[in-house]
């Protein structure tokens, strides 16, 4: 079971969180571009079955969540810690996939303190040529109607089988949730904010346990800057996820691999049922 929660901020934005269960350690969970709180749905159930509190964000105009659009992934870490402050949570456990890992990076260079463990999928901590020519065919690619762009953004976010799987049934795509009602100029802003500037110097500064999965056929974020990532933090745990379904959707396709990781991580340092 899970609830949802929202509440207007300082700023005027309106923050949305699904909650799942009520006691334990918190955890917050912070999806990619686009997608909602549901989007990690299967981590925020494994982690409360494990004995979690765990909330899962929409980020201003993406699912319940109003409000001005974040300016860069700064502001967007902001706007994080805004949340956990308006339901009374104070240091916490950090999951983030792909913008998602992004934002947990920044808010624990802000607020390390804030911060209890890191858990970044399909990460990468700097800009490169690679990169901003993704960037520029993703661009183009949202730029198209609303079903053109649904038909052809899973060729870099699923693996083959699930695009196979998801042509066969004519569903729509997965990891997506909110590209339907979500309007072009948002959904270009949020993947404008994945043109990050190099971070990898100042993760050094971290401190805290850290685990950095990736998904070895990725094309979205190739496994190699995630590595990246963790060779700069010290001390972090890097996991590399394989086979055919290890996309940039490891976290729904290769579901429980990710959350026995998850668990495993944890479970060194935390209390885990």
């Amino acid at each position: 079971m899970s609830t949802h929660r929202e509440a207007e901020l300082p700023d005027g934005r309106r923050f949305s969180l699904q909650e799942f269960g009520h006691d334990g350690d918190p955890a917050l969970l912070l999806p990619g571009a686009g997608a909602d709180r549901m989007a990690l749905g299967l981590q925020g159930r494994a982690l409360q079955a494990a004995g979690f509190h765990v909330f899962s964000l929409d980020y201003p105009q993406l699912g319940l969540a109003t409000g001005a659009l974040p300016r860069d992934v700064p502001d967007l870490a902001r706007y994080a810690l805004a949340a956990l402050d308006a339901v009374g949570v104070g240091a916490c456990h950090v999951l983030g996939q792909s913008l998602g890992s992004a934002v947990a990076q920044e808010l624990a260079l802000q607020e390390n303190d804030r911060v209890l463990s890191l858990m970044l999928l399909a990460t990468w901590g700097r800009q490169d040529r690679f990169l901003e020519m993704r960037d520029r065919i993703v661009s183009l690619i949202v730029g198209r109607p609303i079903e053109e762009r649904l038909a052809l953004l899973p060729y870099f976010m699923a693996s083959r089988p699930l695009i196979l799987e998801l042509g066969a049934s004519g569903g729509a795509s997965l990891g997506l949730r909110g590209s339907r009602a979500v309007s072009d100029a948002t959904m270009a802003t949020y993947l404008s904010l994945a043109r990050a500037a190099n971070r990898l110097e100042r993760l050094a500064e971290l401190r805290l346990p850290c685990l950095v999965l990736a998904g070895e056929q990725d094309l979205m974020t190739p496994w190699e800057y995630g590595k990246e990532v963790a060779d700069a933090i010290p001390g972090a745990h890097f996991h590399l996820l394989k086979g055919p379904r290890s996309s940039h959707l490891f976290h729904y396709e290769l579901g429980e691999e990710t959350n026995r990781e998850i668990l495993s991580f944890l479970a060194s340092f935390a209390q885990v049922r």
